[in-house]
């Protein structure tokens, strides 16, 4: 399922099937998880921690379903881009979501693999006067990376700038140059990229380890980090849950143990939205160690 071959397919389909048989495409589609094995375990194993006491037979279709929901937000994601057809939102914490937009200054969003990311930044960079930066992993395959990029280069407004990770270090002094200019950085922090910078946090009873990137680049930059996660509600349809800001002090004296709270905050909401919506969580990978802390 890698090579850029499916994702030109993608942008072919979205154009071409008939709209009346796109469910049926879906479910079709979905049944790649029989044939995915290493991801299909990685859900799995995360849904033995997220789910306690389930049926590994219970899990397996639940994984089916997890898969099912990533075939709609990709393909709603190349639709916007191909035809610039939006879905509908409906908001959960909108007064923190104001908050954000009405902000003179700078700011993170942090969120999370789940829903679609780039919806989210494209909704609110046509929804807001400030300028997005916007932090995606690059692609591994060097031919998808150039169709990502050049697709992004197309498509994306001059409201959302799109870093590719590929330079952890200059990339977070361009982060934080931005964000003194009063910019908003969207960045993902459920997730840990060899490399990266991380702490324990808790997550459902189990020790998981967090990206403390996000918080440091915060605590630097003096801003506030707003929790956002993106969830599909339906057909064409998104929500956007907006948690209450989590601010992260300034103190080199304290600095780990600032560090280390505001990750325990962020791990609380991230796992409350998790628990609601595990399957759009798109974590593909095991997330979770064995031993309990």
């Amino acid at each position: 399922m890698r090579g850029v071959f499916w994702r030109q397919f993608l942008h072919w389909a979205v154009l071409n099937v008939p709209l009346w048989i796109e469910p049926i495409v879906m479910a079709w589609w979905s049944l790649f998880f029989l044939l995915w094995g290493p991801v299909r375990r990685g859900v799995m194993h995360n849904l033995r921690t997220i789910k306690p006491g389930s049926l590994a037979l219970t899990n397996f279709f639940r994984t089916w379903r997890v898969f099912w929901n990533y075939a709609w937000t990709i393909t709603d994601n190349a639709r916007l881009q191909e035809t610039r057809v939006t879905p509908d939102w409906e908001f959960i914490g909108h007064e923190h979501f104001a908050d954000l937009q009405a902000r003179s200054g700078g700011a993170i969003m942090l969120t999370a693999h789940m829903g679609s990311y780039d919806l989210g930044a494209q909704m609110f960079g046509e929804t807001t006067a400030q300028k997005l930066l916007m932090v995606r992993a690059p692609e591994v395959d060097p031919q998808t990376r150039e169709f990502e990029e050049d697709l992004h280069g197309r498509t994306v407004g001059e409201a959302v700038n799109i870093n590719f990770n590929t330079r952890a270090h200059e990339l977070a002094l361009d982060l934080l140059h931005g964000l003194r200019q009063g910019q908003i950085v969207a960045i993902q922090g459920d997730r840990v990229t060899p490399g990266v910078a991380s702490a324990n946090a808790v997550l459902f009873g189990k020790v998981t380890q967090l990206p403390t990137g996000p918080f440091a680049l915060a605590m630097a930059a003096g801003v506030p980090i707003y929790p956002i996660f993106i969830i599909r509600a339906g057909r064409r349809r998104y929500r956007l849950v907006t948690c209450e800001p989590i601010r992260v002090d300034r103190d080199r004296h304290n600095r780990d143990e600032i560090l280390q709270n505001a990750v325990t905050r962020w791990a609380v909401q991230l796992e409350r939205v998790i628990a609601d919506s595990w399957f759009q969580w798109f974590t593909f990978e095991p997330v979770f160690e064995e031993s309990r802390p």
